[in-house]
């Protein structure tokens, strides 16, 4: 719920709005302005209308940041989880914090004078009574956690405008995913464990998860253990070798979490030495800002590039002869 002053100010800045319209002599008419300026968009919460262009985008997670920078569209502000994603690059210089985690700060939003708002049901679902009266609030069903993030993708772009820029962008993906598929000999022949370890919890992610949509793309298999649609995460014991281990092992790792077992921690452990993966040399750490929390287009395609740098790592044939990536491993 807003508090009384919060409300107060979210009436006067839509009168001050429709006052300037006034004082300018624009013609206001309910029959034609939502056909020429707005669109409506149905998503997690129904149906709302956003501008045909929106212009300043606040995003409530890194899913539809990732989004909308790969849509060509620079939010004005957005929330974090601790830092923002190194693999984004200096792509989110400029944009404003407007929280941490799952918590944005409705002042700064408002502050900020969105004229369209992005995040999922299950992290911002309580607020959009409130973001709704900030501005056109779209939310999709689920975060991207689960591995639907193509239709997360897909949304977002509607909302701004970009839905054909969406189809490239997927399009181009799977001819990346296609690609590997090509320099792998028989994926489904590979079993690839994806696990973290905070704090000496084990935690592998399933077939269900985001990283698990993308290695299920490239038709790689799971250890029974991670082979899961339902669930996108699965707690182990850390006696569990054979559902821990795989011809590779993503070991899931950020340096800005801490508690987190880095790979030099984790091959040298008593227990998961004894894993096949390690005594092969075949587990890769990787960040965990891609793997578990991008959740959209440039995270997966993130996620190829470590899946191919952590495969010809460990190849004895790394390229062929017309420089294309080789990863006969049998």
């Amino acid at each position: 719920m807003f508090d009384s002053s919060f409300r107060r100010t979210v009436i006067w800045l839509a009168m001050g709005v429709l006052l300037t319209g006034c004082q300018s002599g624009a013609e206001v008419s309910p029959a034609t302005t939502p056909n020429r300026t707005s669109r409506t968009i149905e998503h997690a919460m129904g149906s709302v209308e956003v501008p045909v262009s929106p212009q300043r985008v606040v995003v409530l997670d890194t899913a539809p940041l990732d989004a909308a920078l790969a849509l060509g569209v620079k939010p004005v502000g957005t929330i974090v989880y601790r830092q923002s994603p190194d693999y984004l690059g200096d792509r989110t210089e400029g944009i404003e914090i407007i929280g941490d985690g799952n918590k944005p700060n409705l002042e700064a939003v408002l502050n900020l004078q969105p004229d369209l708002i992005l995040g999922s049901k299950i992290g911002a679902g309580e607020l959009y009574t409130q973001l709704s009266q900030i501005a056109p609030t779209v939310l999709t069903e689920g975060s991207g956690r689960a591995g639907d993030w193509p239709e997360n993708l897909q949304l977002y772009a509607e909302a701004l405008g970009q839905s054909t820029a969406a189809e490239q962008l997927l399009a181009d993906y799977r001819q990346r995913v296609r690609q590997l598929q090509a320099a792998i000999d028989q994926p489904q022949a590979l079993e690839i464990s994806v696990v973290i370890v905070p704090k000496d919890i084990v935690r592998a992610f399933t077939t269900g998860s985001f990283a698990g949509s993308v290695l299920q793309d490239i038709g790689f298999s799971r250890p029974p253990a991670q082979d899961d649609p339902d669930g996108y995460v699965a707690r182990l014991s850390a006696e569990s070798l054979e559902a821990l281990d795989g011809d590779y092992v993503f070991l899931i790792y950020s340096t800005y979490r801490p508690g987190g077992t880095s790979k030099a921690a984790f091959v040298t452990h008593p227990i998961w030495s004894q894993l096949q993966a390690v005594q092969q040399d075949r587990v890769c750490e990787v960040d965990g800002a891609v793997w578990v929390a991008g959740r959209s287009i440039l995270a997966a395609k993130q996620i190829l590039t470590d899946i191919e740098a952590c495969l010809t790592r460990t190849s004895p044939q790394i390229r062929n002869s017309d420089g294309a990536v080789n990863l006969n491993t049998h």
